[in-house]
């Protein structure tokens, strides 16, 4: 989830979830979530298969981080700002661009969880607003739509739902991979990435000739006193695949020490997420980087979030 540099908010596909947001609620005052019961069950169930990414957020400890977020793209409003005061639990999907431009093709879906959302007056500004109309699902549910907006909105006393497209599915919801509920138990944000490629692509646009045999990504980060911790664990066919990308990684951790990577971005993106020497656990390979100020970890996220829209 994360990474640096200047950013073009219309090229970040994560940040239109936010602008959807933004539209939503300025134009309905908002409505409604309790926090999902997340025992034994799936927290993911909101959201169909299919995504690029898939991102769950714990909302009042990482509420600094969303803020600063928030505000590098000037959507720190009040309204926003409402809806996330009154969120515990979210999670969201980033899906790939369509082949086609048709209307209904589903970019992102984000499901939130709260308490006090206003639905019924949400309903009731909505119905008089001419910019929204009441929608069928696919599934037979009504939900609200803003064709001119390109926003879809479903709200109750205790979820919200906002789309591009139906924010419905006929599917099974997605479960999450083996390792991930553990690997997120502990963290604020976490995120894992199910087309392990965008790792190869991004190397290649960095003219960066390394091949990465990872079968999944996945990220984290914890906010702590000294700064965000941010872990990456790579998964790999086996442990001869990961104990090898050590060894390369180490190589590149050496390179950089002596000043062999020459492109100043490409040295300090490689210089944070190598601030520690990589490991192995199991089939996977671990990056730990244990203290990254909050406004490199808001670039970071926006980086990656770039990378993700160009796949």
């Amino acid at each position: 989830m994360m990474f640096l540099g200047s950013l073009n908010v219309q090229r970040t596909v994560r940040l239109v979830c936010i602008a959807g947001l933004l539209l939503l609620f300025a134009a309905c005052a908002s409505t409604g979530a309790v926090k999902k019961d997340e025992e034994g069950g799936n927290v993911f169930a909101d959201l169909p298969a299919g995504a690029l990414a898939y991102v769950w957020l714990d909302v009042k400890p990482s509420r600094s981080l969303l803020d600063n977020i928030l505000a590098r793209y000037r959507l720190d409003t009040k309204t926003i700002k409402t809806f996330f005061d009154r969120t515990d639990t979210a999670v969201a999907a980033v899906y790939p661009a369509a082949g086609s431009q048709h209307e209904r093709a589903r970019r992102f879906l984000l499901a939130g969880y709260g308490k006090n959302y206003p639905a019924l007056l949400s309903s009731f500004s909505l119905f008089f607003d001419p910019a929204w109309k009441k929608t069928k699902s696919v599934t037979g549910r009504k939900y609200w739509r803003s064709v001119k907006n390109r926003v879809s909105l479903f709200m109750q006393k205790d979820r919200s739902l906002v789309s591009d497209a139906d924010p419905f599915f006929t599917e099974d919801g997605v479960e999450a991979p083996e390792n991930f509920d553990l690997f997120r138990a502990d963290a604020d944000v976490s995120a894992w990435i199910t087309g392990p490629d965008l790792l190869n692509n991004a190397l290649a646009r960095m003219d960066i000739p390394i091949t990465v045999p990872a079968t999944a990504l996945f990220v984290s980060a914890s906010g702590h006193e000294e700064g965000w911790e941010v872990v990456f664990r790579l998964e790999t066919p086996g442990q001869a695949q990961a104990r090898g990308l050590v060894s390369v990684l180490t190589l590149v951790r050496n390179a950089l020490s002596g000043g062999y990577i020459k492109d100043p971005k490409v040295a300090a993106f490689a210089g944070l997420l190598l601030s520690e020497p990589p490991s192995v656990d199991g089939n996977a390979l671990i990056l730990r980087c244990p203290a990254i100020s909050e406004a490199d970890l808001a670039g970071l996220i926006a980086s990656f979030s770039i990378q993700l829209n160009q796949q």
